[in-house]
């Protein structure tokens, strides 16, 4: 189906119906932004007229004194504070534990997700997102894969006049340094809610077919941009001709904008007219750019604050300060009028009344007077107005929830637990508003992640996720988007939740620390929260890390190579552990046959290294020492028919001990394992498997591996 074109006229009446729809809103977001910055009048005194007005002792009809009371930075710091507190950010695990590439898919997609933060300063990001969620009610994240940033790779090769490639004497390309090649990589772009418009019949901003971005661009980068075509320069020469008046964030105030332009980036989403998506960059004079969305990949994720049913878009809390805030700062600023007016005493005395100066004594200032005694009228401080005004703060506090987020947690000495009950008992207050975060993170997550795969270079993926992983690079670009195959959860590791983590895990250690053995002892470190080095302890956990890529490997129809130093006894309990699953028999049959030749494989290692020690402690019994008398009686070679009792050197009756304990050693380590392997294991210790570099079948032929002379090579099915 031919693809619905649209017009410069199409976009622009798009774009202002657009804006009309929310304009109200828009206005409403941009007066936040000056509330919590303290500039609740739009206009400003100055400080002259403010000075003039505080020295006073009369104000005029024509001037006010207005006082601001900034409680609502109060109430959008504790906000944002709390949900960053508590949502700290997501993580990746495998859908289904039990499935190696599940795991394998999860731990390299958390691998390239943990490299995203530092790259893209991804924390700064989530804080400025944040900061937008509270002040402004809603949230968004917008993502673009950019050629131009990631720092220079190199430079193109020079070309000569005839426009033939250059070489140096040593017949390498000359690089054209004024031709740089950048490394690339994604952008995290956090769009302002006043500056996202969707479409006006939308009724929900998820559901909207488009959505529009504008942003100002300066008009000297746009003409660098398209210096070769002049086409599109007429565009920007027409569109910069006109002034934009512009709010600016930073400043918090109005400007024009006379060396900008307005550049608006046109989204629809994937539907029957444009099946894989579709964008349009365009300015008022015409399309600077337009074609289906890379991927398919929808770039904008959205997040409201408070969503009521009637309005497709969100309000921020200070929608619900705003009322107390404007009562408080008439109140406060009344208040300060009467101090202004009527502060001071004053004596009020009756005509013809004279006053003087009195006697001065130390310490005592005194006044004469003729005639009738004077009055003196106590000054306001404008007290009055005071409980009025703590009742709107405390009222303020109330409607926004505060009293619930600060309240203070019991003095004095607390356990671990009882820290652990008020920590979880105090969420319960932005409950809502942290799971709305949560979300908007999982999916800025897996897009970002879709984005890597569709970009990173397989050189970037391997520096990211080691080289030891290099061969599992087809787990991460295969991971399909909706596939099931990984999730993101919440991650609320704060540090209440980390202590708790530590609490059980020490209980673990404390109660079943004999029974852990060191390698065990190396997972169970991976998982404390305030002690997770793998620098310290790879090398206890590298078998098991080796055993879960043995495992990818094998279903992916590779088969592994067996290494003479590997650790075959938790090779065999991972083999045999793997067979008992229920989904081992839904496998291809020459998958399982791969899976019970490394089980051979490892047993026959293991009972070949068992005899080798065995024998390379075997040798001659010592014979000196003094006699010991042993209670047991032998024939007498020198009196037939009659027994004598045991004489024996003292060093071979202590060889003799030495080789049961050590004897004792692999039977007890047999005895761990599981039956059917201590089973085969202990056959081939006793040489009952026939010859070496041969292994007899236990089970159904059909199912167990097949060896050749030399080295044992699987038959696949």
């Amino acid at each position: 189906m031919e693809l619905k074109k649209k017009t410069i006229e199409d976009l622009n009446g798009c774009y202002q119906k657009s804006d009309e729809a929310d304009a109200e809103l828009f206005a409403e977001m941009r007066s936040n932004l000056l509330l919590e910055s303290g500039n609740h009048y739009s206009k400003k005194i100055a400080n002259g007229l403010f000075n003039q007005i505080r020295n006073s002792a009369k104000i005029s009809d024509s001037q006010k004194l207005r006082l601001v009371k900034n409680h609502i930075q109060k109430v959008t710091k504790t906000y944002k504070n709390s949900i960053l507190e508590k949502m700290p950010g997501v993580t990746i695990v495998a859908h289904n534990e039990l499935e190696p590439q599940d795991k394998k898919a999860a731990e390299l997609n958390l691998a390239v997700w943990k490299d995203m933060q530092d790259r893209y300063s991804l924390g700064e990001h989530r804080r400025e997102g944040v900061s937008n969620y509270v002040t402004l009610g809603e949230r968004c994240s917008f993502i673009y894969y950019d050629e131009s940033t990631g720092g220079v790779k190199g430079y193109e090769q020079a070309v000569g006049p005839d426009g033939m490639p250059l070489f140096d004497e040593q017949h390498n390309p000359v690089a054209d340094e004024t031709r740089p090649v950048f490394n690339g990589g994604l952008v995290f772009k956090q769009i302002p809610a006043y500056n996202l418009l969707r479409c006006p019949s939308a009724k929900s901003m998820r559901g909207s077919p488009y959505h529009i971005i504008r942003e100002m661009v300066s008009v000297k980068e746009l003409e660098i941009s398209y210096a070769n075509d002049p086409v599109k320069l007429s565009y920007i020469k027409a569109s910069g001709d006109e002034d934009f008046v512009v709010f600016d964030s930073n400043k918090k105030s109005y400007g024009e904008q006379g060396e900008e332009i307005l550049v608006r980036y046109h989204f629809y989403r994937p539907c029957k007219v444009y099946p894989k998506g579709y964008f349009f960059i365009a300015v008022k004079g015409g399309i600077l750019e337009e074609g289906e969305l890379p991927y398919g990949l929808y770039p904008i994720v959205w997040q409201g604050f408070d969503i009521f049913s009637d309005n497709p878009r969100a309000s921020s809390i200070i929608k619900v300060a705003r009322p107390f805030q404007a009562e408080i700062n008439r109140a406060s600023s009344q208040m300060a009028t009467h101090q202004v007016t009527v502060g001071d005493d004053k004596i009020i005395y009756q005509g013809g009344t004279k006053l003087a100066p009195g006697a001065l004594l130390p310490g005592v200032r005194g006044i004469t007077y003729q005639g009738v005694a004077p009055q003196i009228l106590p000054g306001r401080d404008g007290s009055q107005f005071l409980p009025y005004i703590q009742s709107q703060i405390t009222e303020l506090y109330d409607a926004c929830m505060l009293g619930e987020v600060t309240q203070d947690a019991a003095k004095g000495q607390m356990d671990a637990y009882t820290l652990l009950f008020t920590s979880a008992s105090q969420q319960k207050a932005f409950k809502d508003y942290v799971e709305k975060t949560e979300e908007f993170e999982k999916e800025l997550c897996l897009l970002a992640l879709d984005f890597a795969k569709k970009y990173y270079p397989e050189d970037m993926v391997i520096k990211v996720v080691g080289k030891s992983e290099a061969i599992n690079i087809a787990e991460f670009k295969n991971t399909l988007p909706n596939s099931f195959v990984i999730k993101t959860e919440p991650q609320n590791e704060t540090i209440d939740s980390r202590l708790g983590k530590q609490l059980a895990l020490n209980h673990l250690i404390q109660y079943a620390g004999s029974m852990i053995t060191p390698k065990q002892i190396g997972l169970v470190v991976k998982e404390m929260p305030f002690l997770n080095n793998k620098s310290l302890f790879k090398y206890l956990t590298s078998d098991y890390d080796n055993i879960e890529n043995d495992f990818l490997a094998i279903e992916r129809g590779e088969v592994p190579d067996v290494s003479p130093y590997a650790e075959n006894k938790l090779y065999v309990e991972a083999y045999t552990h793997r067979i008992k699953q229920a989904d081992f028999r839904l496998l291809p049959p020459g998958i399982q046959n791969v899976y019970m030749q490394q089980l051979a494989l490892h047993e026959g290692e293991l009972a070949r290294k068992a005899k080798a020690e065995q024998a390379a402690k075997d040798g001659f019994i010592p014979t000196d020492g003094a006699l010991i008398t042993c209670s047991m009686q032998v024939d007498d070679p020198a009196h037939p028919g009659s027994t004598k009792q045991v004489r024996l050197p003292y060093t071979s009756i202590m060889y003799l001990i030495d080789k049961l304990n050590a004897q004792g050693q692999p039977l007890d380590t047999l005895e761990q394992m599981n039956g059917g392997a201590r089973a085969e294991v202990v056959q081939q210790m006793q040489g009952q498997q026939g010859a070496p570099g041969q292994m007899m079948p236990t089970q159904d032929a059909k199912a167990q591996p097949q060896f050749s002379q030399g080295n044992p090579q699987p038959a696949m099915m």
